[in-house]
């Protein structure tokens, strides 16, 4: 069983990647929260991208360029997801509700015993895990992406949405992934 199982057994829309790193999964997880998101060529374009919407709009936007420019991933974290478990060195689980096909991404705030069982009609829950799984002294580092839709209606809109940013979704990830291995292997070398 995964981590992410505790929080979101059932699902209609999921992504998944793996990387496996030279590290100790402590480690790992800890330079996981440090992870600069500026360092990528991809992610702020992509989440400027996503604004642009509520920019047009004048609506307000999702945190997450306020986050680039702080450039932790961690703080991205903090910013429309809740911390739903930290196992340093086994897994991270975070989780965040909203209405993900609006402008602004229509973030609800929430208290972390209300993901699981508290359905919120009109929205969906996303739940999103690192899992770091040793083997042979390395450690694969396993992202998932689960999303529940609370009714037929946010169903509907989850649909066309999954299906217009779900590429980028999966570059983000993977992405976040190259940035810890890099993170990981500079500070090895500076060691």
């Amino acid at each position: 069983m995964s981590a992410i199982d505790e929080f979101l057994p059932r699902y209609q829309f999921r992504e998944r990647h793996a990387r496996t790193i030279d590290s100790d999964p402590r480690a790992l997880h800890a330079a996981l929260r440090a992870v600069d998101l500026a360092e990528s060529p991809f992610i702020g374009p992509l989440f400027a991208l996503r604004n642009l919407p509520s920019r047009w709009l004048r609506r307000d936007t999702v945190a997450v360029p306020e986050s680039l420019r702080a450039g932790q991933l961690g703080e991205l974290f903090e910013r429309g997801f809740v911390v739903l478990r930290e196992s340093p060195g086994e897994a991270l689980v975070l989780g965040t509700i909203g209405e993900f096909w609006r402008s602004g991404g229509g973030i609800r705030k929430f208290a972390p015993a209300e993901f699981a069982c508290a359905p919120a009609p009109g929205c969906a829950r996303l739940a999103w895990s690192f899992e770091f799984n040793v083997r042979s002294g390395a450690t694969t580092v396993i992202t998932e992406t689960r999303i529940l839709c609370d009714d037929a209606r946010a169903l509907a809109r989850m649909r066309w949405y999954w299906a217009l940013i779900r590429p980028a979704s999966g570059l983000i990830r993977r992405e976040i992934l190259r940035l810890l291995a890099r993170r990981v292997a500079l500070a090895a070398n500076h060691a």
